[in-house]
């Protein structure tokens, strides 16, 4: 691999990305590893207008550069993230734990809410992505840099003093050399299934179980180490996924090295390894073009954690089967298939096959939408030309928990709730016209953010906040007004119903008979999105954010946009009323309303 790996790639991102083209080296090499360790993935969209506004870097920042929710979390955890390039410069080991002493002592400020001596950016960031974190994310620490180290016993002092300075906190901590970042951008960008060559140590001079031409042997955990510090995620390239951080697997398993090393062997179910060929001689084994296909969780977790005390775990060595290429990877697939289904699974992986969701599928199929259940499903031509034109299932969740539920606050920062008692209502009860609808509206939404904000000048400190971080709540008010205008329920009920919540949520949720929420043919459809999303933004999202500053401040408080649009409570107490007088009052959103109200 060239050495210039890292430098070409911020020249290649300036020119590829508009937004960075005026940024620092320094700032592009941040966005660089925000994109090839958390974006690589194709659910995880790269938008560069997106991920500038995560950056937190500058006067007053605290030692952090970018602060956002992992978009491969499924709990949304907290992404905390320093770097430290140095194209011709060198880098002291030094500096690194200082720039992590700052973090420390940022976030103790933070925990104890003293955010004044920081920049806006930096408090509105972490704000936000604590607040959308759910109860059982965590927060990671990242330091990226250009620094390599002499030795790997160098650079394992350093990942070992990170760790003991955070030891207090609830916090996760990695640091990646400059090989490691080269190391995942190449995965990242070829895609390498397999490694050429390599060997791991056994237990015992040629102790083995023989199976067919595969085998089982006991490979010491050092040498699997070695080999991950050497290959990083690449070992996974045959995996069904690459790793995924799970809170509680990890912690289980790094609490059987730490305190049980020796037990490894009987509490884990070890690794698979997929090869062409191998060999084992006196206590090495020898791999050729061999990927792990199970076990990229226990790998990982080795690979990161301090052994003091080498230990054992079961390895089984299948060499491929078939006699060209395709069955040989065929043969592979279903095992990695067969040997990860007993591991850890999202919520939305338990309802992929459901009935109601096969139900779903095919009737989004009928209005025009691919619905995909299951991670990794390939989305046919056709339907990838718009962005509404194909959902998963947590998307579904989410915008039908803001829109038609009326929950904009749970669906920004609680969306569980859609596997749990929201369930049946969303995915058995909604008709898919309505679904397909909501998409569009998203859609519109996104694009207005994009594309619209400059043109539409809002106010920097009240406005802009609550349009950018307002994507619940402009899609719960469109709707309530879209149902108001088909009689599913009358205002006067509603206003009867403000302090009696739990009754006001059975009235707002209903849907009626409605097939669709927009008429199927609507004149400049997207201007007329882009000027409602304007008018609830300033009229309505903007005027309650106000009132909420100003009673913050007289009792010494503060509160950020993010904070505000948490809580579904506002929008029943406080966003509702004020979106009735000005639907009332503004005789430009009526008539917007009246143009996309479906019949």
């Amino acid at each position: 691999m060239k050495q210039d790996i890292i430098v070409n790639r911020i020249d290649s991102f300036k020119k590829k990305y508009v937004n960075f083209k005026d940024k620092t080296d320094y700032h592009v090499f941040t966005l660089l590893c925000m994109k090839y360790f958390f974006f690589c993935e194709d659910n995880a969209k790269f938008d560069e207008d997106e991920v500038i506004d995560y950056l937190t870097d500058g006067a007053n920042d605290g030692g952090i550069d970018a602060i956002f929710n992992d978009p491969n979390s499924e709990d949304n955890d907290v992404i905390i993230m320093q770097s430290k390039y140095y194209n011709k410069s060198r880098l002291k080991i030094n500096d690194i734990i200082m720039e992590l002493h700052k973090i420390k002592n940022t976030l103790n400020l933070f925990k104890e809410e003293k955010f004044a001596s920081f920049n806006k950016n930096l408090v509105m960031a972490y704000k936000n992505s604590i607040n959308q974190k759910n109860e059982i994310g965590t927060i990671r620490i990242c330091f990226f840099t250009t620094y390599q180290g002499r030795t790997k016993e160098n650079r394992d002092n350093i990942i070992k003093e990170a760790r003991e300075l955070f030891r207090d906190f609830d916090i996760d901590i990695d640091i990646y050399f400059k090989k490691d970042i080269e190391n995942q951008i190449e995965l990242c960008e070829n895609g390498k299934l397999f490694i050429e060559e390599d060997k791991l140590i056994i237990d015992e001079k040629n102790n083995y179980l023989k199976y067919n031409s595969s085998v089982i042997v006991n490979i010491s955990a050092k040498s699997l180490q070695d080999l991950y510090y050497r290959k990083g995620n690449n070992l996974l390239g045959m995996n069904l996924r690459y790793y995924v951080r799970q809170k509680l697997v990890d912690s289980a398993i790094e609490s059987t090295i730490k305190n049980e090393p020796q037990k490894f062997w009987y509490k884990n179910n070890g690794i698979i390894i997929a090869c062409e060929n191998y060999n084992i001689e006196d206590k090495t084994l020898r791999l050729k073009n061999f990927s792990i296909i199970n076990g990229g969780q226990t790998t990982t977790r080795i690979g990161k954690i301090d052994i003091d005390e080498d230990f054992y775990l079961q390895c089984k060595v299948i060499v491929y089967q078939g006699s060209n290429i395709q069955e040989k990877s065929k043969f592979v697939y279903d095992i990695a298939e067969a040997s990860n289904a007993q591991k850890p699974i999202k919520k939305a992986d338990l309802k992929a096959n459901a009935p109601e969701q096969l139900l779903l599928k095919e009737n989004l199929a009928k209005v025009g939408v691919y619905y995909i259940t299951k991670r990794g499903e390939v989305v046919p031509k056709q339907y990838k030309d718009k962005l509404y034109k194909n959902t998963k299932l947590d998307e579904v969740g989410k915008l039908s928990l803001a829109g038609i539920l009326q929950m904009p606050g749970s669906a920004r920062s609680n969306s569980a709730k859609m596997y749990d008692s929201e369930y049946d209502y969303i995915f058995k009860d909604v008709k898919a016209g309505v679904i397909a609808d909501l998409l569009k509206i998203d859609y519109y939404y996104k694009n207005f953010l994009k594309n619209k904000l400059k043109e539409f000048e809002f106010e920097q400190d009240i406005i802009l906040p609550m349009i950018k971080n307002g994507r619940t709540f402009q899609l719960a008010c469109i709707v309530f007004l879209l149902k108001i205008k088909r009689n599913i329920f009358l205002y006067n009920d509603i206003a009867r119903l403000m302090n009696d919540i739990s009754e006001l949520k059975n009235i707002l949720k209903k849907v009626g008979d409605m097939e669709y929420l927009i008429k199927r043919k609507i004149n400049a459809e997207e201007e007329i999105f882009y000027k409602i999303f304007s008018l609830i933004g300033k009229e309505v999202l903007g005027y309650c954010f106000q009132f909420a500053k100003d009673v913050a401040m007289e009792k010494n408080e503060t509160i950020v946009a993010s904070d505000y649009l948490k809580s579904d409570n506002n929008y029943y107490r406080k966003v509702i009323q004020r979106l009735w007088i000005v639907y009332n009052s503004n005789k430009e959103l009526n008539d917007y309303i009246n143009k996309i109200c479906a019949k």
